[in-house]
């Protein structure tokens, strides 16, 4: 190259250079963070230069970087479903902005299985219920506060018994035998959840739920659907619940004090016939039943004395219940350390003397980031519930209130002493005590190690450890004794459920289009129940809970001194494990499709050698339509997509040891001898109960978000239940768990959940919201299985084909002949009758309602805020197991006050027959017991309020000046209001129940359930 072409090379080249260093020094980088309100980095937020085209997008960490022209006075920064920021650029060279969400909950984080993921991503039915809304009422348990708040989710509280469960159906009622509860996890660890621990002693089953104090919680996630559900593999086919407790987050220490004191009664007061209306009643059968003169009553008491008493044992064995709650929590967070801590204590009496829930908890919380790729995290958490235990329902106590406790009989003689003649409710609960004591401890340790960017490992170990104890005294009175003072008596049950839990997870960008997270994991798990082989006794006049020493060393005499209780010894009850492995893939396409595969492979002790694993996958996905272009151009539309799910879930939840043979000791002796009898027959066929399951849902923000909603369609089938049914007697066993070979059960059904912002200004807001759900559920198939071959416990409910599970099967009451007053009766062929028969019962009613759901409203004027929620059931049918006696035949029970319109005179058009005090009188009835009939089966049908609050949250001058952070003032009345046409109380009713089957079968069955709890509560929180 010559001289001459080298120097015009030289000078472009030199041209070039300072055309581009004057390029660059018009323009500048600006680097950032979109996150939202909670600090979660957004990806794909768009960040624009405003009045260009010059434009960016975040990554999966809300990070960007864009080159601006030295002339640029803002960046715009978006993204779907959050409102708008513009930012001033000025000398500044990073940019860091917090985006508001303006579609309602579309991007908040929610808590699936092993993980979290954004509302928006979500491809399954989940809903999240957070802390202010489980902590609104004093319930008896978290469980109940769900009541009204999520679609499909149906909650029917106990009772008004302090402590009371809740009989949770996630979609409906899927299986027969096996539990057809939800699987509770509480921060990674399935907990203990058994009912029946304690079985159904004292007319109620106890709660092991109860203890788990609600202030702890930050959310509760209900997950529905396989798509859901999926990743828990056999345990999901009744849903799960996630319960998270609250961690620490970032800031300085700061401190929360909740206080409620409020008084509690009951929603309504049974209503039962005065003495003299008794005694009339009781003349009146005398004489329709051909006899003359007075009529004989019960206990030996006299017509004089009779006429003389007219005891009200309702007002005496109820109170005016007091609550009281105290929760003091603590957070803080640094660089290294997150801290969450509480303390709880709180006493709720309920309505009947002597009957209260105490929960006591402390909790620990700890995030510590040892490394930048190295965390750990300790989840630590007491909880003491000591429940002071009435007997209720046919265990007497309030139950007695209701039934045997005629208002003839007296409560003492008149030397003072207690009358003993027949049932006295007030001596039962003066002279027994009882206690039911559980302490809970949950505890986990995680560690999470990040070896390379985008891959996660997490190791996770957990305990689950409850000690319950039943104690109970009966005081020298009560036994009618002198040479005791009393005897206390004691009933330990503890458990130890252990899971450990192995994770890795790997998040993976092809290009900004395509991105995929990989969940791979293992998970073990043993449970362990034990108890002793017989009860601890010792003859004192105090109870064991005022003196341990004594019941420790009872339990430690027993042991050492064989002669006092031969074989006392500790025993295993229970004993189970689970291993598994479990995988989840997700691909987000273009943050506008999303895909979901899950599988997991469960092997389980509870089944039989020739089916010890089972296979559960499934599949879901998304799609944003509002991502769509031709739906960008609807202006109205903020937020739509769809997406659907299915996928193949089980159900283990049977009692373990079902599936082998098995002998007890106790059988006749043999030459002096102890004998073995046969108590289980061997299975090595027993499986999975498994649920096929199929969800399609649309889920949509209109109007500037001011109507957002979820419209879900829903269909399951169960194929080869679990039943505990009845088998040939030549084998030599009453009954045995087994697979139903081709049965079915299908539940399908429609929920819709809506939320409105009526007004939104900025002192003024005014929202109202509800759901409502459908279920159909109905058995398709027994194979050879009859009606009577499954029954519902004590219960008249049975397993037809063609209807639902838990079908009343009563006789048909047609009505009262008003010619001489006996009842008349449809046979099976709908013909008339007047005889009584158990060949004439058919399936009747329904156990299920047509709908259930709630409203809620919240009205809003700077501080002050009215909110309240509705809870209603529409159809279905309550079956009154006690009516038989209370509005039947007159034995020597009370007598309800619905019973006044009962025929006495020909002619005479009455809703009851004529009375009597022998069933013959009504051809064919053998025993009131017997008298099992659609004239005790009642609508259902109810509207509650369920909720109404009114608070005053302080100004923020006010707050300033008392140098706190915020308080807020209110009263909460709960179920205040309830609306019925039940005659038999409060419409709200799940009895006690027998075993897991007669819960599935019968949860519309009352029998002496005591009335919910009403009350008003006046609370404070305060935070500094």
């Amino acid at each position: 190259m010559d001289l001459r072409k080298l120097k015009h090379f030289s000078v472009l080249i030199a041209l070039l250079f300072l055309f581009s260093h004057l390029l660059y020094a018009q323009t500048k980088t600006i680097t950032g963070r979109v996150t939202d309100a909670a600090g979660l980095g957004l990806p794909r937020a768009t960040v624009t230069v405003k009045g260009t085209k010059v434009a960016t997008v975040t990554d999966a960490e809300g990070r960007y970087t864009i080159s601006v022209p030295a002339n640029a006075n803002s960046i715009v920064i978006s993204s779907v479903g959050y409102g708008q920021q513009e930012m001033s650029v000025g000398v500044q060279e990073k940019i860091n902005v917090t985006l508001q969400a303006t579609a309602s909950n579309l991007n908040e984080v929610v808590v699936i299985g092993y993980g979290t993921q954004r509302r928006r991503d979500v491809t399954g039915a989940i809903t999240k219920v957070g802390s202010e809304k489980i902590t609104s009422i004093p319930a008896p348990s978290f469980e109940a506060a769900l009541q009204g708040k999520a679609a499909g989710v149906q909650v029917t509280q106990g009772s008004g018994l302090a402590g009371s469960g809740s009989v949770v159906r996630v979609r409906g009622i899927a299986s027969i035998s096996a539990g057809g509860d939800p699987l509770y996890v509480v921060d990674g660890i399935p907990i203990i959840q058994d009912n029946f621990l304690r079985s159904n002693s004292g007319g109620m089953n106890q709660n092991p739920l109860a203890a788990i104090n609600p202030n702890d919680i930050e959310s509760i996630e209900i997950l529905k659907d396989a798509g859901a559900t999926g990743i828990y593999g056999s345990r999901g086919a009744n849903g799960v619940i996630l319960i998270t407790t609250k961690r620490g987050k970032s800031g300085k220490p700061s401190f929360n004090y909740n206080n409620k004191i409020g008084f509690a009664t009951y929603t309504s007061k049974p209503k039962f016939l005065s003495g003299a209306e008794w005694l009339q009643a009781r003349q009146e059968a005398w004489i329709n039943d051909g006899n003359t003169g007075y009529a004989p009553l019960p206990s030996g008491i006299t017509w004089a004395d009779a006429q003389n008493t007219n005891t009200d044992w309702w007002n005496l064995v109820t109170q005016t219940g007091f609550i009281n709650e105290h929760a003091l929590s603590m957070n803080m967070g640094g660089k290294k350390l997150k801290t969450y801590a509480g303390l709880n204590y709180g006493n709720n009496e309920s309505y009947i003397k002597g009957n209260a829930y105490a929960r006591f908890s402390a909790r620990l919380n700890m995030d510590y980031q040892f490394l930048p790729n190295l965390k750990a995290s300790l989840t630590a958490g007491w909880n003491r519930g000591d429940n002071k235990r009435v007997p209720a329902a046919w265990a007497g106590g309030v139950g007695d209130a209701l039934s045997y406790a005629l208002p003839i009989y007296p409560v003492y003689k008149k030397d003072g002493s207690y009358w003993t003649g027949g049932a006295n409710p007030v001596r039962r609960l003066n002279e027994t005590k009882w206690r039911n004591i559980d302490n809970r401890y949950l505890a986990g340790l995680t560690f999470e190690y990040m070896p390379i960017k985008d891959l996660i490992l997490r190791a996770a170990g957990s305990l689950d450890y409850l000690n319950s104890t039943d104690m109970q005294f009966e005081s020298q009175n009560w036994l009618n004794r002198t040479d005791i003072p009393g005897i206390a008596k004691a009933n330990p049950i503890w458990g130890t459920n252990k899971v450990f839990t192995g994770t890795a997870q790997y998040n993976y960008s092809l290009n900004e289009g395509h991105k995929f997270n990989f969940l791979g994991g293992v998970e073990v798990q043993e449970n362990v129940i034990n108890e002793y082989n017989g009860e601890i006794y010792a003859n004192t006049d105090k109870p064991f809970w005022e003196q341990m020493n004594l019941y420790h060393d009872s339990i430690d005499h027993f042991k050492t001194h064989p002669a006092s209780r031969p074989n006392f010894a500790e025993r295993e009850r229970d004993h189970w494990t689970f291993n598994s492995f479990f995988g989840r893939i997700n691909y987000n396409l273009f943050n506008k499709f999303f895909f979901q595969l899950q599988a997991r492979y469960d092997g389980s002790s509870k089944f039989g050698p020739n089916y010890k694993h089972g296979f559960f996958p499934s599949g879901s996905a998304a799609w944003i339509l509002s991502e769509e272009d031709f739906i960008k151009d609807l202006q109205f539309i903020n937020f739509l997509k769809l997406r659907g799910s299915y996928g193949i879930v089980g159900n283990a939840n049977i009692p373990s040891g079902s599936y082998y043979y098995r002998y007890n000791v106790g059988g006749s002796p043999y030459n002096g001898n102890p004998t073995l009898y046969p108590e289980n027959i061997g299975n090595p066929n027993l499986r999975w109960e498994e649920l096929r399951n199929f969800d399609f849902g649309l889920e949509f923000a209109l109007s500037k978000s001011r109507l957002t909603g979820e419209l879900s369609y829903y269909n399951k089938t169960t194929v080869d239940q679990l039943i505990n049914a009845g088998i040939m007697p030549s084998s030599g066993y009453a009954d045995a768990y087994r697979n139903l070979d081709g049965g079915k059960i299908i539940n399908n059904g429609i929920e819709l959940s809506l939320n409105a912002k009526i007004v939104d200004k900025p002192d003024w807001k005014w929202s109202v919201g509800g759901n409502i759900s459908k279920n159909y559920n109905e058995v398709k198939s027994l194979g050879a299985l009859s009606a009577d071959a499954i029954g519902g416990g004590t219960n008249d409910t049975r397993i037809i084909v063609g209807y639902p599970v838990g079908t009343n099967y009563v006789a048909r009451f047609y009505g009262v002949d008003p010619d001489d007053g006996l009842p008349i009766w449809l046979d099976k062929d709908g013909k008339l009758t007047k005889t009584f028969s158990l060949d004439h019962r058919v399936a009747v009613g329904s156990v299920i309602p047509d709908y259930l759901g709630g409203l809620n409203s919240s009205v809003s004027y700077k501080g002050v805020e009215l909110s309240t929620l509705f809870t209603y059931v529409i159809g279905g049918n309550i079956y009154d197991g006690a009516a038989k006696r209370q509005a039947g035949v007159v034995t020597d029970w009370n007598i309800r006050r619905d019973n006044l319109d009962h025929w006495r005179a020909p002619g005479d058009g009455a809703k009851y027959p004529r009375l009597t005090m022998t069933t013959s009188m009504y051809d064919g009835l053998s025993s009131e017991w017997q008298y099992n009939s659609t004239l005790f089966l009642y609508d259902a049908s109810f509207l509650r309020m369920r909720e109404l609050t009114l608070s005053y949250s302080l100004h923020k001058d006010a707050i300033n000046k008392l140098k706190i952070k915020g308080a807020r003032v209110f009263v909460t009345g709960m179920n205040l209001l309830t609306f019925t046409k039940y005659p038999g109380g409060d419409p709200e009713i799940a009895r006690d129940f027998e075993n897991a089957q007669d819960r599935n079968m019968s949860p519309n069955v009352s029998y002496l359930t005591p009335p919910q709890q009403k009350s008003v509560v006046f609370g404070v929180n305060v935070t500094f």
